[in-house]
């Protein structure tokens, strides 16, 4: 396989009038392929942002930040390291015949990973008081451990799912603290309780589900790699090619 895309690419040649004095400009097509990477690089700006701005943030704001740092684990284990999430996802879940690009491909991804999930775990940072903001996520990210520690492993016939370790060991205790912390002052409200639901079930459907159906295409020509797809890729070998 070729070496990854990176995700700013050479400006073209200096007698090109517009290019002159730029070193690159941003690629799409790079960070597509590469957004779980600058997840991990996130994630250690973010937790030295955390823990330098701990002292002024409260307990659950912190718990905020730190959670979407764990979302930016899960999603490096889910298409990095280990990294066959989309293979399971694909082939495991929903059969699909050619699961490189179908049903769940680079694009949708991107799309759901990012700009659906990032506003989603950074608004409890920003408005710390609206505590069903913050106890949403949490609530999503225990599910995540439910979903890859029993769900999807069963349903796809493997001993494990890409994602389990970040859900596991960071998401439930994150989750859990949360919860303690923010009844330390008041109990939730059958209300919050309620609101944070069904503000898990609209992101779930739309942030989630939605771009996979909008955005699933057979003819899709952003495909995962042979490695995102792990034992579950029905590709020949000889026939892989980088990804778009």
């Amino acid at each position: 396989m070729s070496e990854p895309a990176d995700i700013f690419v050479p400006a073209k040649p200096y007698d090109d009038a517009k290019q002159k004095g730029r070193f690159g400009r941003f690629s799409l097509e790079g960070y597509r392929k590469q957004w779980p990477r600058v997840g991990g690089v996130l994630a250690m700006a973010l937790g030295g942002a955390t823990a330098l701005a701990a002292g002024r943030m409260s307990k659950p704001q912190t718990l905020s930040a730190v959670n979407f740092g764990a979302l930016l684990v899960h999603q490096y284990e889910e298409y990095q390291d280990p990294g066959w999430f989309p293979g399971q996802f694909n082939h495991g879940l929903f059969h699909s015949d050619s699961p490189r690009n179908y049903v769940l491909n680079t694009n949708s991804a991107l799309c759901v990973n990012t700009a659906f999930a990032y506003p989603y775990y950074i608004a409890p940072i920003l408005f710390p008081k609206v505590r069903w903001l913050g106890l949403s996520p949490v609530l999503f990210g225990m599910m995540q451990a439910v979903g890859h520690g029993a769900i999807f492993p069963r349903l796809a016939g493997d001993k494990y799912s890409p994602g389990f370790l970040a859900s596991a060991l960071l998401h439930v205790p994150i989750g859990i603290t949360y919860i303690k912390a923010v009844q330390a002052d008041r109990r939730l409200a059958r209300a919050e309780w309620a609101a944070a639901i069904v503000y898990t079930v609209i992101f779930a459907a739309v942030g989630v589900a939605g771009p996979n159906v909008v955005m699933r295409d057979k003819n899709s020509p952003y495909a995962f790699t042979a490695a995102q797809m792990g034992h579950h890729d029905t590709q020949d070998p000889a026939g892989d090619t980088e990804e778009a």
